[in-house]
C-alpha cells in the first residue's frame, strides 16, 4: 500500500479515537442520574424539599424536618445506549437507542435526631453513562481515491459518579431550616476502543486496542435552607449549593476530564388537604438544577446544564393506610457537543400502613427511544 493511503487511514482512525465521546448522541446522565425514590414518580418536583434521608444529597435543611431515625435504600436499573456507527470513519454518522441497563442500590441513607438538629450519611449514584458503541458495516475514508476502510470498530464508555455526604440539618423556629455538608465523590471511568482498519482488497493494515481506566477522588461541600412560610405553612421553597469537586488521581482519564461541576438547586412543594371528605390530600412541587460547565476543552467536557421536572401526588387514604398517586415529567438537558437530552413521563404508586414503620415505593420512567421503562424501588424505616 502507498505511503500516503496508509497515512489517510491512520489520521482516520485516530480521529475516530478523539471524536467518538465528544460527538456520540448519549443521553447525558453524566451529571443528573434519578437515583430513586419517591420524588422520581413526581418527575423530581419534591427533591428541594425532601424531607427524607435523601434530603443529605439534594438539600441538607431538609433533615431538620426528620423526629425520628429513618433509614432509606433505592433500587434501580441503570440506563444505558447502544450507538450504531456508520459512514466514513472521518465524520462518522451515529444513531443512539436507550436500553434498560443493569440494576443495582442506587442510594442508601441514615438520618437521626443530633443535638438541636439532625445528622446524615448517605451514599448515591448521581452521574452515569454507559454506552456500547459499534460499525454496523463497514466504515469508508469518503475518498474515492483511497480504499481504506474500518472493518470493526467497538467503543465502550462507561462513567458513573458515586457521592458520600455527612450532613447536619437544624432549624430557626420560624419556618427556616438550614443544613451543610461534606461531600465525598468518586468517579470511575473505563474507555475501551478497537478498531480494526484494512486496505481495499482485504489486507490488514492495523488492529489498535485502547484501553483508559481511571478513579478519580474528590471532596466537596453542600449547603442549603428550606422556608415555609408562617402565613402558609403548606408551601416550602427550598434552595441548595453543591460546591465543585476537583478530582485527584484520575491519571489516564485525565484527557477526559477532572472536575464535578457545581451545582444549583431550587424548588417548591404545595399541599392541599381536605380531599373526598378531609381525608385524601394532594401534594405537588416543581424543582431545577442548574449545573455549572465544567472540564473545558476535555473529552467529557461539560457545558452549562439545566435539569428540571414537576409532578403531583395523591394520597388516597383507606383503613389499612396511604396508597399515593403519583404523575410526573422529568428534563435532563444536554451539556455538551453529543449528548443528548433526556426527556421521561414519570409514575408511581406506594403504600404507607396506618400502624407501621415502613413505606415501600414504586417509581416509573418512560424514556423516548429506550426499549423498556425505567424501575424504581424505595424503602424507608423509621421510628416512631
Amino acid at each position: 500500500m502507498k505511503y500516503d493511503a496508509w497515512t489517510r487511514s491512520a489520521a482516520g482512525v485516530a480521529l475516530i479515537l478523539l471524536g467518538t465521546i465528544s460527538n456520540a448522541q448519549v443521553p447525558d446522565l453524566l451529571n443528573a442520574f434519578e437515583m430513586g425514590g419517591r420524588a422520581m414518580g413526581m418527575g423530581g418536583g419534591t427533591y428541594s424539599n425532601s424531607s427524607d434521608p435523601s434530603a443529605s444529597y439534594w438539600n441538607p435543611a431538609g433533615l431538620a424536618h426528620i423526629s425520628s431515625t429513618t433509614v432509606q435504600m433505592d433500587f434501580r436499573n441503570r440506563p444505558g445506549s447502544d450507538t450504531s456507527v456508520s459512514g466514513s470513519f472521518v465524520d462518522p454518522d451515529r444513531s443512539a437507542d436507550g436500553q434498560y441497563g443493569s440494576n443495582a442500590i442506587t442510594f442508601a441513607g441514615v438520618a437521626t435526631p443530633f443535638g438541636k438538629g439532625v445528622l446524615g450519611l448517605s451514599y448515591a449514584v448521581g452521574g452515569w453513562i454507559r454506552d456500547d458503541a459499534r460499525n454496523d458495516s463497514d466504515l469508508h475514508s469518503g475518498d474515492p481515491g483511497d480504499p481504506t476502510v474500518v472493518t470493526t470498530f467497538i467503543d465502550f464508555l462507561k462513567v458513573y459518579t458515586e457521592f458520600v455526604t455527612l450532613a447536619y440539618g437544624t432549624g430557626s423556629g420560624r419556618g427556616t431550616t438550614f443544613g451543610v455538608g461534606i461531600v465525598f465523590a468518586r468517579q470511575n471511568l473505563n474507555n475501551d476502543v478497537f478498531v480494526r482498519t484494512e486496505d481495499g482488497s482485504g489486507g490488514l493494515i492495523s488492529e489498535t486496542l485502547t484501553e483508559v481506566s481511571s478513579n478519580g477522588f474528590g471532596l466537596g461541600g453542600i449547603v442549603g435552607v428550606q422556608f415555609v412560610p408562617p402565613s402558609n405553612p403548606n408551601v416550602s421553597f427550598g434552595l441548595s449549593y453543591r460546591s465543585e469537586i476537583q478530582l485527584n488521581d484520575v491519571e489516564d482519564g485525565e484527557p477526559y476530564g477532572d472536575t464535578i461541576p457545581a451545582r444549583l438547586q431550587a424548588g417548591l412543594v404545595f399541599r392541599r388537604d381536605g380531599l373526598r371528605g378531609g381525608r385524601d390530600y394532594l401534594v405537588g412541587g416543581i424543582d431545577a438544577s442548574y449545573f455549572f460547565p465544567a472540564n473545558d476543552g476535555r473529552i467529557l467536557e461539560r457545558d452549562s446544564q439545566l435539569a428540571f421536572g414537576g409532578g403531583v401526588e395523591y394520597n388516597w387514604s383507606q383503613a389499612f393506610g396511604y396508597i399515593p398517586f403519583r404523575v410526573g415529567f422529568r428534563s435532563v438537558q444536554e451539556a455538551g457537543e453529543g449528548f443528548a437530552n433526556r426527556d421521561v413521563f414519570t409514575f408511581g404508586v406506594g403504600y404507607r400502613p396506618t400502624s407501621g414503620d415502613w413505606t415501600i415505593d414504586l417509581s416509573i420512567a418512560t424514556a423516548s427511544g429506550q426499549s423498556r421503562p425505567d424501575l424504581a424501588i424505595s424503602m424507608t424505616f423509621f421510628n416512631r
